[in-house]
């Protein structure tokens, strides 16, 4: 698989914006199949960019709106990128679901996989999915619907942002714009991707403690004492009931037990709200009983040190894998990280600039949450999830 890049920083004038890409994509470099990843800023006209990209490019698409991007050349703002992917021996199938307005239509998640693989006759090889924000619908069960309808095939992608205002996002496809409706596209074929995910974790409080009682993103006890105790023994403690944004640097790892393998892996939690007449938290994803909470911290200091660590590891599986010619890296970085890195904004981006190995573009955005394989503490085996206030990378 080969794949080339565009990138521009013109969202107002969307006939200048596709002309400025459309010059970045060498059409006579496409193969047999070809579709494209697009990220654009929360500001554009989605809708009109659309129409646009239909008739300049003759493959299908699939995207969403960031806070802000990340490409080859590092972090931009108020800006589109698109990664065109293009293979002989792979093949795409993309597809949006109809709007989902309740956690009962998540179904139509699975409905979309099955009616795509099913169009391409095989349970596909990879799949990047990207979902839009909601408030009353469990965003993790997007992964889940997806790793059970698929029997496991790995799930890469991310939530749709905007500036934490929460009513700008979007994900799209060629075929519309949608705040309700989640996009996917499967790949076929000689795909062999390779995961990471940086929690950017240094601060360890060492304080576990067991879920004693949950339901889906809701925590009321920790150790049989409700949950907001943790808070009150850390000190952070908050009246208020809306609370993401001010526990952006104080996520918790949740440590979920994966007992039919003896395995066990870590993800990131962020909390959302305080429930103070039942003690209960709530977080942005499910936890389950039984499962452990280990309240972290995080500063721009260990985010800087740990993006670098993370795209070292992605350069090193690359170099390993044998007979096998990577392209693409693929970043969900998440919005409170964006928040945390302050001014510096490019500071993820300098972990990449000028390391890439040749004929490799990168190509992310800043989400709400982060789809990624998470590996197995004990034995390394991957673990569809979605992960909080996270880096995931996926390079294939």
């Amino acid at each position: 698989m080969k794949s080339l890049q565009g990138l521009t920083y013109e969202i107002d004038d969307l006939d200048e914006a596709i002309k400025e890409l459309e010059s970045q994509i060498d059409k006579s470099q496409l193969l047999k199949n070809t579709a494209a990843i697009v990220f654009c800023d929360y500001e554009t006209d989605v809708p009109i960019l659309i129409e646009k990209l239909n008739e300049t490019f003759d493959f299908p698409f699939i995207g969403c709106t960031g806070l802000g991007l990340l490409s080859s050349d590092g972090f931009s703002q108020s800006s589109i990128s698109i990664t065109v992917l293009t293979a002989d021996d792979c093949s795409f199938e993309i597809g949006i679901t109809e709007d989902i307005q309740t956690n009962d239509q998540l179904e139509l998640v699975g409905k979309k996989y099955k009616e795509l693989s099913e169009r391409a006759g095989n349970s596909g090889g990879m799949i990047f999915a990207y979902a839009p924000w909601w408030d009353n619908i469990l965003i993790s069960d997007v992964v889940t619907i997806l790793d059970n309808a698929s029997g496991g095939v790995p799930v890469f992608g991310g939530i749709a942002s905007d500036a934490w205002t929460f009513d700008k996002y979007c994900v799209f496809s060629n075929e519309k714009a949608s705040g309700n409706s989640v996009v996917m596209m499967l790949v076929y074929g000689n795909i062999r991707p390779v995961f990471t995910i940086e929690h950017s974790t240094t601060g360890l409080t060492n304080s576990h403690k067991v879920v004693t009682k949950s339901k889906d993103t809701k925590v009321y006890t920790l150790n049989d004492e409700p949950a907001i105790a943790y808070l009150e023994e850390a000190g952070i403690f908050n009246e208020k009931t809306d609370v993401f944004l001010d526990y952006l640097a104080t996520p918790f790892i949740s440590t979920m037990f994966k007992p039919d393998d003896d395995d066990e892996i870590d993800i990131l939690r962020a909390l959302v709200s305080i429930n103070h007449d039942v003690g209960a938290c709530d977080f942005l994803g499910s936890v389950e009983e039984g499962s452990e909470l280990n309240m972290v911290l995080i500063s721009k200091k260990d985010i800087e040190g740990s993006v670098k660590k993370a795209f070292d590891d992605i350069f090193e599986m690359i170099e390993k894998t044998e007979d096998y010619k990577y392209s693409t890296i693929l970043c969900s970085s998440c919005g409170a990280r964006y928040s945390l890195i302050v001014s510096d904004k490019n500071t993820e981006g300098k972990a990449y600039i000028n390391r890439l190995p040749e004929g490799i573009n990168v190509q992310g955005f800043y989400s709400y949450g982060e789809y990624c394989p998470a590996k197995g503490k004990r034995h390394g085996k991957l673990y569809n999830a979605l992960s909080n206030e996270s880096l995931a990378i996926v390079a294939f």
